[in-house]
């Protein structure tokens, strides 16, 4: 097993070659398993692409995603769900992260010492986990800094960075980094919205980026309480991720319809709307559903602003469900079977209920 490929490349020229050539020479029949690991994405892809040394060559390919939301709760066992998840939304799915979150401290407080002070882990790492994966030219920063201020469409990002951005989006999308997507059901062709797809770097990005060098002054504090209304935002966004994430997982366990598929929807123009978790079968809508962070109560409006959605969205079925994710709940008056309320702690396990 060789740990650390990617330094190996760099130390010793034409490193994946020489693997390409041994292993090729190698008699057949030989007891052989050779494990190559390394954790810059990019370079353990560029070895495998169509034009890379070791093409064609691996049995199996594994590539080890950062920790899920509702997978965190391992790591930090006595939080409640929706601490858990204002921990998840700074930390990421890094487990050094989560492992140094003080789970018998605030959320305030966790992040002043991690992300308010010059040398706080979650303030130096992310420069770290960049410098080790993506090259220094191609302005990638910018392009993440970008996301990270609200542009998400290509001429925005572009625009906001000063730069060409398509090789370089290309570049952070295999590598992880940000996530390009398109409505769900949409045609072929449509134009794709742009997301710093982990999480911890989105908080890195969208709270901390622009006001680094007031932390590292010492003014960290003061950082963080001015930065409040993008760190709910940044939860907001975890939350919407979350219930994505529960509703694939409640199809999965049969706790909603088994052949939908889910994903988001979004209509631009002079009417855009907006559905958080939308569910197709086949080229139906079966399930509209909403997440919402803020903790008060929903009502019968919430209700019928969703139902207006789904009428919007493709093709309504007769028999589409609506749902909620929210933290204050929905009042059993107004559920039904074809109204769902899901809470904060169904997000966070990993196990489907009747709601």
């Amino acid at each position: 097993m060789l740990d650390e490929v990617p330094y190996l490349t760099r130390s010793t020229p034409g490193f994946a070659s020489i693997v390409q050539s041994v292993w090729d020479h190698i008699a057949p029949g030989t007891r052989l398993l050779l494990v190559l690991c390394g954790s810059a994405v990019g370079t353990m892809e560029g070895m495998q692409a169509a034009r890379g040394a070791l093409m064609g060559r691996p049995t199996l390919r594994l590539r080890l995603e950062p920790v899920a939301l509702h997978a965190a709760h391992e790591f930090l066992p006595r939080l409640e769900p929706e601490v858990l998840i204002e921990a998840y939304a700074a930390c990421g799915g890094y487990p050094l992260h989560l492992k140094e979150w003080d789970e018998s401290a605030s959320t305030g407080k966790n992040l002043l010492r991690m992300a308010g002070h010059a040398g706080g882990l979650l303030v130096d790492d992310a420069s770290e986990i960049l410098r080790e994966e993506l090259p220094a030219p191609g302005g990638y920063s910018r392009i993440l800094a970008a996301i990270g201020r609200g542009a998400h469409r290509y001429s925005e990002i572009a625009g906001e960075a000063g730069q060409r951005v398509e090789h370089p989006l290309d570049n952070l999308v295999t590598a992880g980094f940000v996530s390009r997507s398109a409505p769900l059901g949409a045609p072929r062709g449509a134009r794709p919205m742009y997301e710093i797809a982990d999480t911890y770097l989105a908080f890195w990005y969208t709270v901390l980026y622009s006001d680094i060098p007031s932390i590292e002054a010492g003014q960290g504090r003061q950082v963080l309480a001015r930065r409040k209304p993008a760190w709910q935002s940044h939860l907001g966004r975890v939350f919407e991720e979350g219930a994505r994430s529960h509703a694939r997982r409640a199809v999965a366990g049969g706790l909603l319809s088994p052949d939908i598929v889910i994903g988001r929807w979004w209509l631009t123009g002079r009417q855009p709307a907006e559905i958080d978790v939308l569910g197709l079968r086949g080229n139906r809508t079966a399930l509209a559903g909403e997440a919402r962070w803020q903790r008060r109560p929903l009502g019968r409006r919430d209700v019928t602003t969703l139902a207006d959605k789904l009428e919007r969205a493709p093709r309504p079925a007769a028999d589409a469900v609506l749902a909620f994710w929210s933290r204050g709940g929905l009042p059993k008056s107004l559920r039904s079977e074809s109204i769902r309320s899901f809470s904060a702690e169904d997000i966070v396990s990993r196990h489907s209920r009747t709601p």
